[in-house]
């Protein structure tokens, strides 16, 4: 992997503090008080380090995410986790640790899988443009769903559970019955409690 030139780091630490100053400078509002947002930015104070440190702590949150999602696509692209270790400058082993199901094994991955439980059904597959696992299913009760947007799943394991929970909780309980009730005859269904 190529290193950034001095040039290039130079223009990426002006942008991610051209970035970072209005969202320091809205927080640093909010830590005063003020309710206008006129008063002018005095970055000498420790109001607005306090709020500077925040906002790069909020950018880093986001870096780390998406710094996530690159290794997932990576992975679902051929990478290796070496090759994603080389990339962010750790090991293989370290990228294992810090991206674990970023990388998928072509001959683990057969192709969607497909399963029946409570009554309904699920599909189970590989997402590479998101470079998650999913799922989609219909309960038996009718109702269907899928895999939420913003939740990944690091294994075809892990979504089948969840398409699983979706499953029984939407399953369709079978009544039992008991003997003709004392009144008319008919067969009353029985409810979970007893008499």
């Amino acid at each position: 992997m190529p290193e950034p030139t001095e040039t290039e780091m130079a223009a990426l630490i002006g942008a991610l503090h051209g970035a970072i100053q209005p969202l320091a400078e809205a927080m640093c509002s909010r830590m005063a008080g003020d309710a206008d947002d006129s008063s002018p930015w005095d970055d000498a104070s420790m109001e607005a380090s306090l709020a500077t440190l925040a906002a790069w702590r909020a950018a880093s949150d986001q870096i780390e995410h998406l710094a996530t999602k690159s290794a997932r696509i990576a992975g679902a692209k051929g990478a290796s986790y070496a090759d994603l270790g080389a990339a962010w400058k750790i090991s293989r082993q370290a990228a294992r640790k810090r991206w674990p199901g970023a990388v998928i094994v072509e001959k683990a991955y057969t192709g969607p899988s497909h399963f029946k439980a409570f009554g309904g059904e699920a599909l189970i597959t590989w997402r590479a443009e998101g470079g998650t696992w999913w799922w989609i299913a219909t309960a038996a009760s009718g109702r269907g769903d899928e895999a939420p947007a913003d939740v990944t799943y690091d294994s075809s394991e892990e979504a089948a559970a969840a398409a699983g929970a979706f499953l029984a909780a939407n399953a369709i309980t079978a009544q039992k019955t008991t003997g003709p009730s004392e009144s008319n005859g008919a067969e009353v269904p029985v409810s979970g409690t007893s008499a």
